[in-house]
């Protein structure tokens, strides 16, 4: 019996071999996954703290938020900037409205809300791909015991058919191999995936808590603006 990978492919059975391509698959669309939402976190973490350090003194500075509009432009890989981007884009609008006089706009509600919606767009753009590792890791074991099922059935098979040999233990051991490959191949790809995917979720995390600092920050330094803005109370009058 040859126990090389070769050889332990040349005498798996149909099952088993199906088996293996599957979580082989498995394994290398996860790989995928991974390669780019590591990519697309490095690039969002990065992007974003450059957003909050250019953005800081605008946020500090009563009265400076209009100039903070557009600046989300330059950073257009960070969650953060889009999200509080929209927030200020909101602000100047609402203020535009309530200085000219046009109508009632209740400035702060209408940022709050706008933010609220880019945050669930940009939070799922960031999941994306997450579920499949998720999945995954819950069932390649599992495709992995089809496999090993197939070849103690194979194993079985052989010791109970003497024109193979009976019931030595030489006949029965490519049976038995390949049943353990199949195992070990899906619990390896179920490792992995559970690695990248609890990885990847506390990097969804840390940029989510940007995400609520940033925006919490900006409601804060427009809830003081409205207040010392006399053309905005007037127009509430």
């Amino acid at each position: 019996m040859n126990f090389t990978v070769l050889g332990l492919w040349q005498e798996m059975g149909l099952v088993a071999r199906a088996v293996v391509v599957v979580l082989v698959a498995m394994s290398v669309y996860s790989l995928a996954i991974s390669v780019d939402r590591v990519l697309v976190y490095r690039r969002a973490l990065s992007a974003s703290a450059g957003y909050l350090r250019a953005l800081g003194p605008l946020i500090g500075q009563s009265g400076a938020l209009e100039s903070a509009r557009g600046v989300e432009d330059k950073f257009r890989g960070s969650p953060v900037a889009r999200v509080v981007g929209t927030g200020v884009s909101e602000w100047v609008k609402g203020m535009d409205v309530r200085r000219a006089g046009t109508g009632h706009y209740d400035v702060v509600d209408a940022v709050v809300r706008g933010m609220e919606r880019t945050k669930d767009r940009e939070l799922a753009n960031l999941k994306r791909g997450l579920p499949v590792l998720a999945t995954v890791s819950s069932s390649a074991p599992f495709v992995g015991l089809f496999g090993t099922v197939g070849g103690i059935i194979t194993a079985f098979q052989k010791l109970a058919d003497p024109a193979k040999g009976g019931g030595g233990i030489g006949t029965v051991s490519a049976g038995i191999a390949e049943a353990l490959v199949t195992t070990a191949v899906g619990l390896g790809v179920a490792i992995l995936a559970v690695w990248f995917y609890n990885f990847f979720t506390a990097r969804v995390d840390d940029l989510t808590v940007d995400v609520d600092e940033a925006a919490s920050e900006l409601v804060d330094a427009i809830l003081k603006d409205v207040r010392l803005d006399p053309r905005a109370e007037t127009t509430d009058a």
